[in-house]
């Protein structure tokens, strides 16, 4: 097994990966290629949703919105089998007006690390924050 530190290391590489590609390819279909197949996302002011399939049809039905992050920090568990990413995140969207809005918020990842060594997410939680 690799050291924590290495794996650690590899998972906070893997949440900027992450980031990026929600950025570059928007966010549902970062998500699908990220998350595990048993994925839940806990999002305020919403029902929990469940698995990889469901959460994406619903970020399809609202993708009107760039959503970008920045990981701040990881932890592995000696195990190796879990770990969790955190950081801030900014959703830019056009209002109906045509103004651009930004909302601000935090989020934590819980990571699985899967058969062939990978990392997908289990459960995406986010919460807003005041500003930047």
């Amino acid at each position: 097994m690799k050291s924590k530190e290495s794996e650690k290391e590899k998972l906070l590489q893997t949440d900027w990966d992450f980031a990026r590609t929600s950025v570059k390819i928007g966010a549902a279909e970062a998500f699908k290629l990220y998350l595990d197949h048993d994925a839940l996302m806990l999002s305020a002011n919403q029902h929990p949703i469940a698995g990889r399939d469901t959460i994406y049809q619903q970020m399809l039905a609202n993708d009107e919105y760039t959503l970008c992050w920045e990981p701040q920090d990881a932890e592995v568990a000696s195990s190796g089998e879990l770990g969790y990413t955190w950081g801030k995140y900014t959703v830019t969207a056009e209002n109906p007006d045509g103004a651009t809005t930004y909302r601000y918020g935090k989020y934590l990842n819980v990571w699985k690390k899967q058969p062939a060594g990978s990392w997908k997410v289990l459960v995406d939680m986010g919460n807003a924050s005041p500003d930047k």
